[in-house]
């Protein structure tokens, strides 16, 4: 998992870092993008969930997956700008994959409350 803060203008070393790595599925934190869905980030399909488009982007998390890997993609779901699920079948075994970008502990106990209601 890597926290980006700003997806925008960092592909490119993003995807270096990654390849570097050998990384096959990768999870991404603080994208700031918004809305939902899937792009091209050649090798990789980039899998995002952020905020409305009409509001500004302060979070977002998103998953990496190499395009190799896409025909193992059953489903993915944009919870919201804090999560994101990606459902695969991967050489015969079910994989739910999730992507969680945590709140911080200083905010007030119901954006608390709601975010682990929704993370349950």
């Amino acid at each position: 998992m890597l926290n980006v803060k700003g997806i925008r203008n960092k592909t490119g070393e993003i995807i270096k870092g990654l390849e570097e790595l050998k990384q096959d599925i990768t999870i991404l934190t603080e994208t700031k993008k918004k809305g939902n869905g899937v792009e091209i980030l050649t090798p990789y399909l980039h899998i995002y969930s952020g905020v409305p488009k009409e509001k500004r982007a302060k979070r977002g998390v998103s998953i990496l997956v190499k395009k190799g890997y896409k025909r193992y993609i059953m489903t993915w779901e944009a919870v919201n700008e804090n999560m994101i699920k990606l459902h695969m079948n991967l050489f015969g075994k079910k994989l739910c994959i999730l992507g969680i970008y945590a709140i911080s502990d200083d905010k007030n106990d119901v954006v608390k409350d709601d975010f682990f209601w929704e993370l349950n």
